[in-house]
């Protein structure tokens, strides 16, 4: 189910004469069935159906206000020629999942095919599901690469229907131009035969120690290498990538993981590539932060509008 923008979530912080300086002066709303804003378009996915089926901890259902309460703030260092929509929400109705993926799917191929960039906001995982399945449907004939910054490959099998660990999984059996690079992968809570796939798919993937322990000229020949043979790039970031010390408001939370600096400097040199169209954070969930992980994924996004 799709709702429209709402603007009264964009209030916050304004000085005396302040006219445009935080964003909540200046986000416009929108609804995607009544035309495709230019420029930056915020789209939540209400969803933790997946979280749920995944047997995760549930939340994230309120992820994407949590997420948008977090960016009202921010600070305008762009001109006015950059324009900011927040185009609303698609909603999972009750355990209906996969027809709101398919709902989502649909408005990112829009978005994309009128040269909008869409920033989707979590939500469980299952939202990339979703957004590559979008970019992969305009670009049917192009490859494809999604960057994920994840501890998890995703690649989960999924017999009682789609869920957060298995949305790569999803788009490799439905997709021959979908090519993937997870980083951040821990050994620990990925079992051998994902590891096989990856293998047998022919796909690389930067571990969390490679993550923690290598030069970021080393992470970026890796990741470049990867974004040379793409004609398209899209990013998703699980903020379980990170310490459960910087991001414990996660559906599952992470005792071995990044810190942002370890992500931030990897993540604007990507940004740079013309070949970037799309991104999503994921695994917000409210229930479990106290506000900094809302902040955290408000600073990554705040990166991706600069872009």
């Amino acid at each position: 189910m799709y709702k429209p923008g709402n603007k009264a979530i964009w209030k916050g912080r304004q000085d005396p004469d302040s006219i445009r300086d935080v964003w909540h002066q200046i986000v416009e709303v929108g609804d995607l069935n009544a035309g495709i804003p230019e420029d930056v378009c915020f789209l939540g996915f209400c969803s933790d159906v997946g979280v749920k089926r995944n047997l995760g901890r549930v939340g994230a259902v309120d992820g994407p206000d949590a997420i948008r309460k977090a960016m009202v703030n921010l600070a305008i260092h762009f001109d006015e020629g950059k324009k900011l929509t927040d185009v609303g929400d698609v909603v999972v109705s009750g355990d209906q999942l996969e027809n709101a993926q398919v709902e989502l799917a649909r408005y990112v191929t829009s978005m994309i095919k009128k040269s909008a960039f869409p920033v989707l906001l979590g939500g469980g995982h299952e939202i990339s599901y979703a957004h590559g399945k979008g970019v992969l449907d305009a670009f049917s004939k192009e490859k494809i690469g999604m960057i994920n910054f994840d501890p998890h490959f995703d690649l989960r099998q999924f017999p009682q229907g789609a869920h957060s660990g298995s949305w790569a999984r999803q788009l490799f059996e439905e997709y021959e131009g979908f090519h993937y690079l997870p980083i951040g992968i821990n050994e620990a809570v990925n079992i051998a035969s994902m590891f096989g796939l990856m293998r047998e798919k022919n796909q690389s993937f930067i571990s969390m120690e490679e993550l923690l322990e290598e030069s970021s000229e080393e992470l970026l020949a890796r990741i470049h290498y990867f974004m040379g043979e793409m004609d398209k790039v899209c990013i998703t970031l699980d903020l379980d990538v990170f310490s459960a010390g910087v991001a414990p408001g996660v559906s599952a939370v992470n005792p071995y993981g990044a810190l942002p600096h370890h992500i931030k400097p990897l993540m604007n040199e990507i940004l740079k590539s013309d070949k970037v169209i799309s991104f999503d954070v994921a695994e917000m969930s409210p229930k479990y932060d106290d506000g900094r992980t809302a902040k955290l994924a408000a600073s990554f996004i705040y990166d991706v509008v600069m872009r």
